[in-house]
């Protein structure tokens, strides 16, 4: 059986430790500290980051969200200091890297992996040798280098691939490597640019699942760039809203996908969820639905069946649900929902009224 760092069984390689403070409590990994980057000078300056102050832990699976131009890649560039601050600081396992010399920054970039959109593999050499490339440049014996690659082949699940060329591969099987290689020396750190964008959605799930093992089974800290909310959905614990320069929004996904508070991470929300009807469907809802149509946000708890179920009850109240779902995360469970309600007029007011006591009611209009 080959092992890595501390005999860590093959398919399993080992895992970073955690930086820690005083009293074990666990310290942030990546701290940023009030950070701004500004590109070209005078009227020229482009603002892509503006005043961001983020903690992200060891063990996160944190994302970091937004649309184009919000400012994603710069950040990501920011924590594996490709890309310096302008302003504040950018903490990395306790150390200050924006005090940092180029040769020290080199340190710390070793202890990150990263993956990207367009997987990066260099053609000319076959599977073994690209997740071989990052061990050669930090100087392993080739004994050891034969044993982690070994290792990682068979965590990715591509040790039959070990002699093929990347364009022999498919899109799914070229991330594999990527993570394989990312992952060879060990990293604290991994860093996924759009690393699912160029992939379909089935082989999106395998990678994403991938990603999962590498944080529950390895102790790595995964950060994900993406402009997809299904990717976030999926994944993440942790997520960053970033809108011009801006972070806007941040907390666990279910607190940002249950209760947007900015108008840009709800039609984020929106987008992944689907369960807002629009023009079309509201359209469509009316003709085949003669009740008040309502749209109910669904949260934990089980206050708007029972008093769905009181209206009922008590008077001559009659519901359907015709629009919308219900998304389970591993915190909980959240949606929207479109109610038809049917009755007397009363009765449908009081309805909306008692539903409005327990949670966010809005007419469908």
């Amino acid at each position: 059986m080959s092992t890595g760092a501390e005999g860590a069984p093959a398919g399993a390689p080992s895992s970073p430790d955690r930086p820690r403070t005083d009293g074990d409590t666990v310290a942030p990994l990546i701290q940023f500290q009030d950070v701004s980057k500004t590109f070209g000078q005078g009227p020229d300056a482009v603002s892509a980051l503006r005043g961001v102050t983020l903690d992200i832990q060891a063990g996160d699976i944190f994302a970091i969200i937004g649309g184009s131009g919000a400012g994603k890649s710069t950040l990501v560039r920011m924590i594996n200091a490709l890309e310096s601050a302008t302003a504040g600081h950018i903490v990395i396992e306790g150390t200050d890297i924006t005090t940092l010399s180029e040769r020290e920054l080199r340190q710390v970039r070793s202890r990150m992996g990263m993956i990207f959109q367009q997987f990066n593999l260099m053609r000319s050499r076959h599977v073994y040798g690209n997740i071989a490339y990052p061990l050669k440049i930090a100087k392993w014996p080739k004994d050891k280098q034969k044993a982690r690659v070994t290792e990682l082949l068979n965590f990715v699940g591509l040790l039959d691939k070990a002699w093929s060329y990347p364009d022999q591969l498919s899109g799914g099987q070229k991330q594999r490597v990527g993570i394989a290689r990312a992952l060879a020396t060990n990293p604290s750190i991994l860093l996924a640019d759009e690393s699912t964008s160029a992939l379909d959605p089935e082989t999106t799930e395998d990678v994403l699942r991938l990603l999962q093992r590498v944080n529950s089974e390895l102790g790595v800290t995964v950060v994900v760039i993406t402009h997809e909310m299904d990717v976030v959905r999926s994944i993440a614990n942790r997520v960053a809203v970033l809108d011009r320069g801006r972070l806007i929004e941040v907390g666990s996904v279910y607190e940002v996908f249950s209760r947007p508070q900015a108008d840009t991470t709800r039609k984020f929300v929106e987008s992944a969820l689907r369960d807002r009807p629009d023009g079309v469907d509201v359209e469509r809802l009316k003709q085949r639905h003669q009740g008040r149509l309502v749209l109910v946000d669904v949260t934990n708890d089980d206050r708007i069946g029972r008093v769905l179920a009181h209206r009922a009850r008590v008077s001559d109240l009659e519901f359907d649900f015709v629009f919308g779902g219900i998304t389970s995360l591993h915190d909980g469970s959240f949606g929207k929902i479109t109610l038809e309600l049917v009755g007397s007029p009363d009765s449908v007011d009081r309805t909306v009224a008692d539903l409005r006591a327990v949670t966010v009611v809005e007419d469908v209009a």
